[in-house]
């Protein structure tokens, strides 16, 4: 399982297709538009009632990681053979600005092959993943290609609008190619009344007008504008990373989708938890970060001023007493309670109840399912340290095993860090001090 998050760690850097051949700068990538589809299939599939929504989530959450191997193919894939680079501007935007013309016979044809490629790549990816796992992500990701089910229908149709308020935000309203074809892209899938309801709050939101009858849903019109603000987190690099001198480092969206993706795979591994809630509470657990920006409890109160200075004051974690650590604690909860509440106010009473109680309960580990997402969030930032050091060998890490070791408890966290261990350390000097640390944690472990 170590194995298979580790390579789909690939997408948090992995541009999308259709932003690179437009030109755009920083694109979003596959991760970050993972993150946005989740979040729009959790809101607009409470509006719309969905009978199973765990199972909408997952459908969310797996349907583009089969992209780690094929990459992410866009209509016009094939309309170049290969893309080629192009020898202009002028040459880029005659070839890209349109919608891609087809018969519905070639269509099919192109469906297919790009449905053979990211089978096979997706069937690569989950080998080595125990059979439950496998048939679990084969199943919603099939489910998701072929619309067998109405989450599966949803999905798809998500997937299209949240690319069309990508693309709004990246090119503008006025801008000739900003939703022009994407425009065309969600016209061809969208049925769903409730959604094509939102297309009608999209257009009204940036084009201050509507073709055709209108009648204004206010409970639209604010997901709609919550959407827009967590986006700003696909561009909010995580504040751990940058002042540890990392280049492009991840984002908190791309950091979100990856604590969601383990509360998914680990999360059948528990007896007793609810999945569905791990997963939100997942994506949701840092979304404040839109106004407060990425809090570094405990190092957020001597933030380095240089890269050569940050990796001083990284070599050690802080050694604070339990009252400097409730102190440091209260004063971040409460920032980040004043934005939460800020960023979901305009949210029906329900959803907003929802989101502001998962993330309370995560800050303050009041449930089972919050001390298990705690401890997922600590696995995924080391797993996400330890292919830093990879390409940077004097990146001091060693601070967050001691991290890990504080906060972690669960049996099959617990297991994860050990395997890690394994899997980096090997051979290594640092390998035997981990593995006395991890004795005196979990004696049968080792």
């Amino acid at each position: 399982m170590l194995n298979f998050f580790i390579k789909i760690n690939k997408l948090k850097e992995m541009p999308r297709t259709g932003w690179v051949l437009r030109g755009v700068k920083n694109p979003e990538t596959v991760a970050e538009h993972i993150f946005g589809v989740v979040f729009l299939i959790w809101l607009l599939g409470e509006k719309k009632s969905l009978n199973n929504m765990e199972r909408a989530i997952k459908i969310a959450l797996l349907h583009d990681i089969c992209e780690v191997y094929a990459g992410d193919m866009t209509p016009f894939y094939y309309y170049v053979k290969p893309p080629r680079k192009l020898k202009s501007e002028a040459e880029r935007k005659k070839l890209y600005d349109k919608w891609v013309r087809l018969s519905k016979k070639e269509k099919e044809k192109r469906g297919r092959k790009k449905f053979t490629i990211e089978k096979k790549s997706l069937l690569k990816l989950i080998k080595d993943l125990k059979y439950s796992i496998k048939k679990e992500i084969l199943a919603c990701w099939y489910d998701y290609e072929k619309r067998t089910s109405r989450e599966g229908k949803f999905a798809k149709q998500i997937d299209v609008i949240e690319t069309l308020i990508q693309s709004i935000v990246f090119f503008g309203p006025e801008e000739r190619i900003g939703g022009s074809c994407w425009w065309e892209g969600a016209e061809e899938i969208v049925e769903d009344p409730l959604l094509l309801e939102f297309l009608k709050v999209i257009e009204k939101k940036f084009y201050g007008r509507v073709i055709g009858e209108y009648k204004r849903d206010r409970e639209l019109e604010n997901i709609l504008d919550f959407i827009l603000e967590i986006g700003k987190l696909k561009k909010m690099p995580r504040s751990i990373w940058t002042h540890m001198g990392i280049k492009k480092p991840e984002t908190v969206a791309s950091h979100c989708f990856s604590v969601a993706l383990l509360a998914l795979i680990l999360g059948n591994e528990k007896k007793g938890l609810n999945v569905e809630k791990i997963i939100k509470m997942a994506l949701c657990h840092e979304i404040a970060s839109v106004y407060t920006d990425d809090l570094m409890t405990p190092y957020s109160r001597t933030l380095p001023k240089t890269k050569k200075e940050g990796r001083k004051i990284f070599t050690k974690w802080p050694r604070l007493s339990k009252k400097e650590k409730r102190a440091i604690f209260l004063r971040d909860y409460k920032k980040e309670k004043t934005a939460l509440e800020q960023l979901t106010f305009r949210l029906e009473s329900s959803l907003k109840k929802e989101i502001v109680q998962l993330w309370d309960d995560y800050k303050n580990t009041r449930t089972k399912e919050a001390r298990f997402v705690n401890q997922l969030n600590v696995l995924a930032v080391l797993i996400q340290a330890l292919l830093y050091q990879k390409k940077d060998k004097d990146l001091p890490i060693e601070w967050l095993w001691e991290w890990a070791f504080e906060k972690c408890d669960d049996p099959v966290i617990l297991e994860s860090l050990e395997e890690l261990k394994k899997k980096f350390y090997k051979g290594n000097f640092i390998f035997q001090t981990i593995s006395n640390l991890l004795r005196i944690k979990q004696p049968f472990l080792t």
